[in-house]
């Protein structure tokens, strides 16, 4: 029943529309709907080692609007000496430092797109990352 209101709702604001409105309003609901979702690569994240330099890029794939921002969650960090980097509307981060505690960790990554005539979207993925000696 409430997916025949809202459908409803949806035509009488289109009907109330001029022409040239209606479709621009219709072809921004059809393209929100056939957005694909956005995931991050890679699906694990490569070894680090007590003492080494590290780095590896995070990439934001089938987005399709600029990441407004990519972050570590305080509740699952990156390993001591580690750091995680991201500037707006770019659709990598980089994790980079000399890690200085062997161990394996689990570590959240998670981020969103901008809103253009859609929402934004939401990314995230919880990887394994493990630090050998």
């Amino acid at each position: 029943m409430h997916v025949r209101f809202r459908s409803f709702a949806i035509g009488a604001l289109v009907m109330m529309l001029s022409g040239c409105e209606a479709l621009m309003f219709a072809s921004a609901l059809v393209g929100c709907a056939a957005k694909s979702e956005p995931t991050l690569m890679p699906l694990e994240l490569p070894m680090a080692k007590v003492g080494a330099p590290y780095r590896a890029r995070v990439d934001v794939i089938c987005a399709s609007s600029p990441v407004s921002q990519l972050l570590v969650a305080p509740a699952l960090p990156l390993p001591e000496g580690l750091a995680f980097s991201h500037e707006a509307r770019d659709k990598h981060g980089v994790i980079q430092g000399t890690p200085t505690k062997a161990g394996t960790y689990d570590v959240r990554v998670y981020g969103n797109t901008f809103g253009t005539q859609c929402t934004g979207q939401n990314v995230e993925r919880l990887y394994k990352f493990e630090v050998k000696q």
